[in-house]
């Protein structure tokens, strides 16, 4: 996001070994012995369910550089031992991505506030901004050989901390356009990256595998039946391919999104027959980019700076929209705020904020209450970490409830026709927007100061998902 072992187990056994070797790895005593690791039984059917949503980790194993010459040398297995014994640091400012103090103190709170979550959603980017520099930078000389272990064991340690903080919970997890050997969006499909991957995140799904092990390793994509809510998939999309920022400078033959978009179609034309309901898992989400469009140049209608290519965004709108409310959610990640989509066909797109306080915001995480029966969600909380001011070293990091989406709106759930409702409010509640652009970073004033004045931009965000559109609707 190199070392194989050819044993002769069953699919389960290695699955199950290989999880014990990841949970160790990161410092938990999560296995006992040989038995085998599992998702626990299945929950009650009809039962209120609760599931957890993560992103943009961006783990940063260079915040202290003294520490990575011993770990490019030691095993992932003795990485936490080398950050445990490293002087007691603050969590990662803003502008910086997760230190290790700010990654476990995350892994702790949402361990509390979300002790035994029927899932877990994580929607991409496990690894740090510009990691091959950081890496070039503590560690000169390393080569492509040397950055590629160092890149598999830095996912080796995310992937295990994850997995041992909640292991009896199956954990999906998408590729973000940093999680690549090639580079930030240069993902390669078919390719050693991907092949690497499969092996590091197949524990995580426990039993739910689904298209996994088939076709992960082709276009980091995968299908799962949803392990609570009967007649309901998941699809775990690679929406890298679909980013304009894209290119297969790693790789060899046709760009890889048409052959995603027909696998996709595929799986909706399945679900469809099968009389199922579709939530899809992503990284980059459809539609604009309003804070590049904010800093764009140019006049008002040239500026709206499109995050998917349009070709794919136009195919994506088709396939998603017919039948009607086939995908009924999506959850993405990518823009590091708390936000939602509201696209054309039907449903609505849920964008996590991020773990990592890179871009001003707060870090955050959320729980969702859902319906097992009905796969429909009650309530949203979101539960951050305020770093103005900015926790001193060694102190406990005090995350805590931001909101709850029903308290907060005054909605009876999170579903399509309540965001419809919130974003109708937006434009002509005062009272609703400022709500709403204070939630947006996750509570932090440090740099989305400007937001209550430009909340158009954001507002437009919503429902605007084309260039042309987002300029009907926002420019003069």
């Amino acid at each position: 996001m190199h070392r194989r072992m050819e044993l002769s187990w069953s699919p389960r056994a290695r699955s199950a070994g290989l999880l014990c070797f990841l949970a160790l790895s990161a410092g938990f005593s999560a296995c006992a012995g040989s038995a085998p690791v599992h998702t626990g039984p299945p929950p009650a059917p009809g039962a209120r369910g609760t599931f957890l949503a993560l992103s943009d980790i961006h783990f940063d194993p260079f915040s202290d550089p003294t520490l990575v010459p011993r770990l490019i040398q030691a095993d992932s297995g003795q990485w936490q031992e080398i950050f445990a014994s490293a002087p007691p640091a603050a969590v990662s400012p803003y502008g910086k991505d997760a230190n290790v103090q700010l990654f476990t103190s995350a892994l702790a709170a949402a361990r509390r506030f979300a002790p035994h979550p029927d899932f877990i959603l994580i929607s991409g980017d496990f690894l740090a901004h510009d990691f091959q520099k950081k890496l070039d930078a503590a560690a000169p000389g390393q080569g492509d050989d040397g950055y590629r272990r160092f890149v598999q064991k830095t996912l080796e340690y995310v992937s295990g901390r994850i997995r041992a903080a909640f292991p009896e919970s199956p954990i999906f997890p998408a590729l973000g356009n940093n999680d690549s050997f090639c580079g930030d969006y240069k993902i390669e499909p078919s390719g050693a990256f991907l092949a690497m991957l499969q092996k590091v995140w197949r524990p995580l799904l426990g039993d739910h595998h689904g298209s996994f092990d088939q076709t992960f390793p082709v276009s980091g994509a995968y299908s799962v039946p949803h392990p609570t809510i009967p007649k309901h998939r998941l699809i775990v999309l690679n929406s890298v391919f679909f980013s304009a920022k894209y290119q297969n400078a790693c790789g060899s033959g046709p760009a890889p999104d048409s052959a995603e978009l027909d696998w996709l179609a595929g799986e909706i034309h399945d679900a469809a027959r099968k009389g199922e309901t579709i939530w899809l898992v992503h990284h980059v989400p459809p539609g604009i980019d309003a804070f590049g469009t904010l800093n764009a140049k140019g006049s008002c209608a040239s500026n709206p700076v499109s995050l998917w290519q349009a070709e794919d965004l136009a195919a994506f709108s088709r396939l998603t929209a017919e039948p009607a409310g086939i995908v009924a959610a999506s959850f993405a990640g990518h823009t590091h705020m708390d936000e939602f989509r509201m696209p054309s066909g039907g449903g609505f797109i849920h964008v996590t904020p991020a773990v990592s306080p890179l871009f001003g915001n707060n870090p955050g995480f959320q729980v969702f209450d859902y319906d097992r029966a009905s796969g429909a969600i009650r309530d949203m909380r979101t539960y951050f970490l305020p770093l103005a001011p900015a926790p001193a070293p060694g102190t406990q990091p005090q995350w805590r409830l931001e909101c709850s989406f029903r308290r907060e709106y005054r909605q009876t759930g999170y579903d399509a026709g309540s965001l419809e409702k919130i974003r109708r409010a937006i434009e002509n509640d005062p009272a609703v927007r400022r709500s709403y652009m204070t939630l947006y970073p996750v509570g932090s004033a440090e740099e989305r100061a400007s937001d209550q004045q430009h909340w158009k931009v954001y507002w437009c965000g919503i429902a605007s998902f084309t260039p042309q559109e987002f300029a009907r609707c926002y420019c003069p």
